[in-house]
């Protein structure tokens, strides 16, 4: 019995519900694990560097200037005299013994089709990482509502398990006065005793359990739970239909993400293609130096445009790997969205399964309540036997663990739904 107690409870300890009325609501650990959480900070910081890396491939198409300077100790000056008349002449210094040089320069790709496209690839990598963003957010709201309603659901069974101990403490007190009266036997009072420790050691499963679920929770959301729990209440309604659920799955964030991450590797294949073709670019010069030449300028400029062109093995076998990325990438986007949908399907049947335990086990709990009651009647009036009161007790303790399940599990199946289509979370303010 004592195992079938314990798969109870760490059964139990896995469903979650979308809304309860607690001193300490869903919503604030939620909000705390937003800005806390270690997973949702990590895709933070990955959104932000497929952002940066869009921005560096955009500033590739940008003008670039450069700037160089230097200064030049010649062992010999080269100077030459150049006739202006027929008495007259000119030095010029060709290379001073202080050479001093300073180059600006500016450069603009005109035409370069491959880092055209590396930008639109690296737009679709930033859409697809703010995506993967979302889509963290909802695993992490996800894990945070099971900790949560773990964490209240082993209150639950705790304070259940501490009842049981209660009334088999009690039945200690009673099997000890009837001994001592004359009417019960030194068996029927060891019984008693041993129910006693039998029911401590369920209650000490649920105290681990209970510090377990509070620790996983606070690791989540890096708020403190508190003591006051409750259990949620449904009324019972049935969700929307499932086609229309399943209509929601292209504005999953797993589906986006995945459609970016596959335009960005068509892209990518394309720009690798485009490597091909030949590039064309712009460039301004501006040199400043004392060693002026024969033109005699200390500040001469250039511009031009250049062509260039190149194809070798290493581009043809870069575009083999490209394109097998595109597809794996589209493979992926066609996996993600079955996977989506059949979530959907899944959350959904849950939901309806769960509705119809919930109303087994409420039913189960009033018939295993009113057990109880006429096995202790039956025993006071001797015609039941302390094992059918110790029974009677069990079950009532098993019935009432089934009902804290199931309706965990339909609340959890609740949330589950709501997030796998996209939904808001319901929860407390």
């Amino acid at each position: 019995m004592q195992s079938i107690v314990r798969r109870y409870i760490q059964a139990f300890v896995l469903f979650v519900a979308p809304s309860m009325a607690f001193g300490q609501p869903l919503s604030a650990f939620l909000q705390s694990a937003q800005t806390r959480n270690v997973d949702a900070r990590i895709a933070h910081e990955a959104s932000g560097s497929a952002r940066a890396s869009f921005d560096q491939q955009w500033g590739v198409l940008l003008p670039s200037l450069s700037a160089n300077g230097g200064y030049t100790r010649n062992q010999y000056a080269a100077t030459v005299s150049i006739p202006t008349g027929a008495a007259t002449t000119q030095t010029i210094t060709i290379i001073p013994s202080d050479q001093l040089e300073a180059t600006f320069k500016a450069e603009v790709p005109l035409i370069d089709v491959s880092k055209w496209l590396k930008v639109s690839a690296a737009s679709e990598s930033a859409s697809a990482a703010e995506s993967k963003e979302q889509l963290t957010a909802d695993q992490v709201r996800r894990q945070v509502v099971t900790a949560y309603f773990s964490w209240a659901g082993a209150q639950g069974v705790l304070d259940s398990a501490r009842k049981s101990l209660a009334v088999s403490k009690a039945q200690v007190e009673q099997q000890t006065a009837r001994k001592e009266a004359g009417v019960a036997t030194e068996l029927e009072l060891v019984r008693a005793a041993a129910e006693v420790e039998r029911n401590t050691q369920v209650v000490a499963d649920a105290e681990a359990l209970l510090e377990n679920s509070r620790r996983s929770l606070r690791t989540l959301t890096g708020l403190e739970p508190r003591e006051d729990t409750a259990l949620p209440a449904d009324d019972l309604h049935p969700e929307a239909p499932l086609a229309e659920l399943e209509g929601r799955a292209d504005a999953l964030p797993s589906i986006t993400s995945a459609e970016h991450d596959a335009m960005a590797a068509s892209r990518s294949w394309t720009a690798a293609a485009a490597t091909l073709a030949p590039t064309v670019n712009a460039q301004f010069t501006q040199r400043f130096t004392n060693a002026t030449g024969f033109q005699n300028q200390s500040s001469v400029w250039n511009a031009g445009v250049t062509f260039s062109w190149r194809a070798d093995l290493g581009s043809v076998q870069g575009l083999r790997i490209a394109s097998a990325s595109e597809q794996t990438a589209r493979l992926n986007a066609e996996k993600a969205r079955l996977a989506a949908v059949d979530q959907i399907h899944s959350d959904w049947q849950r939901v309806r399964a769960a509705i119809t335990k919930v109303r087994a086990s409420k039913a189960q709990v009033e018939s295993t309540r009113r057990a109880q009651a006429l096995a202790k009647e039956r025993n006071a009036a001797g015609v039941a036997t302390q094992l059918d009161v110790i029974q009677a007790d069990r079950d009532l303790f098993s019935a009432e663990v089934n009902d804290i399940s199931a309706r965990l599990d339909l609340a959890t199946a609740r949330a589950s739904l709501r997030l796998s289509a996209g939904l808001p979370l319901e929860v407390t303010p």
